[in-house]
């Protein structure tokens, strides 16, 4: 027996939802999520970003294809139900030391541009595990980079994963150097601002 032309448009459309809800779960679990663990050091709760924003900076004068870089990545901690939130930068380069004409930019202060709101940040300390966190947090592989703690609050972080264009700029002589945005997860920072805000 054929079954109605009705039946069919409905299992068709049945199926098709299904797909769409498989696609989007999967489409989900391809972005990297925020970490979340007890740090047995601090004996805080640590969230981390997925993953970290890399900004890179050019000296085509001094070498083909070799940068300064600065990896930032987001982290909340957690202590007895009091929540506070840092930024962790790394400034790091793969050009050869050797043939540098200056040091890597002083981190006091780290300005990052977003759209059209300048967020100056201040150095805290060289030490995440006096913020709370006993573990490296997305530290650059291959390359010995000191971490850069940088108080801040989940309303900025937010606005550094929305923003539309994002450069950071630190103070340098005889002029400040912009970093151009290199690797975007602001996706991954997206999700750990849902993920802290509760899903909202």
């Amino acid at each position: 027996m054929t079954a109605p032309a009705g039946d069919k448009r409905a299992r068709v459309s049945t199926a098709l939802a299904t797909l769409l809800v498989f696609g989007a779960c999967a489409a989900l679990g391809g972005e990297k999520q925020p970490r979340e663990y007890l740090d047995e050091d601090t004996a805080a709760t640590v969230t981390v970003v997925g993953e970290p924003l890399v900004f890179a900076y050019a000296h085509p004068a001094l070498a083909a294809n070799q940068r300064d870089y600065v990896t930032l990545a987001a982290a909340a901690v957690n202590r007895n139900g009091k929540v506070s939130y840092v930024l962790i930068a790394y400034f790091w380069s793969t050009i050869d030391p050797r043939v540098r004409q200056e040091p890597l930019p002083s981190p006091a202060q780290l300005v990052i541009q977003a759209d059209d709101r300048r967020i100056e940040l201040h150095l805290q300390g060289h030490s995440p595990h006096e913020a709370g966190i006993g573990q490296p947090v997305h530290a650059p592989p291959g390359v010995d980079a000191t971490p850069n703690v940088y108080a801040t609050d989940l309303g900025t972080v937010r606005f550094i994963g929305e923003a539309r264009e994002l450069t950071i700029v630190v103070d340098s002589d005889p002029a400040p150097i912009t970093y151009e945005l290199w690797e975007d997860r602001r996706v991954a920072l997206r999700n750990f601002v849902h993920h802290m805000s509760g899903g909202r």
